[in-house]
């Protein structure tokens, strides 16, 4: 997850997410500029983006390299509704 300092109901709401199968959950604030030359971890399936908690440089880096790896990537509101809304139609690869 990236962007938002909160992130437990969003975190709550991928656990709970069954056809996803996420068991771990990393989050980036965007707060600290060193996100912004982070790597994406290996393991990760699927990246969530937080668009209005994100900085555009941090935006930018996680676009490139998800679409280098060919992970998916959901952007959603800050809002649990939102982020339910766009996992049912996003496109995931089974666990």
């Amino acid at each position: 997850m990236v962007g938002a300092d909160r992130v437990d109901a969003i975190r709550n709401e991928l656990f709970q997410s069954e056809h996803l199968g996420i068991t771990c959950a990393e989050h980036w604030s965007g707060r600290h500029v060193h996100e912004n030359r982070k790597p994406i971890p290996i393991d990760t399936r699927v990246v969530v983006v937080l668009c209005n908690r994100v900085s555009h440089d941090l935006l930018y880096s996680i676009k490139r390299q998800a679409t280098s790896r060919g992970l998916p990537v959901v952007f959603c509101r800050h809002s649990v509704v939102d982020l339910r809304d766009k996992l049912s139609r996003a496109r995931i690869r089974d666990h």
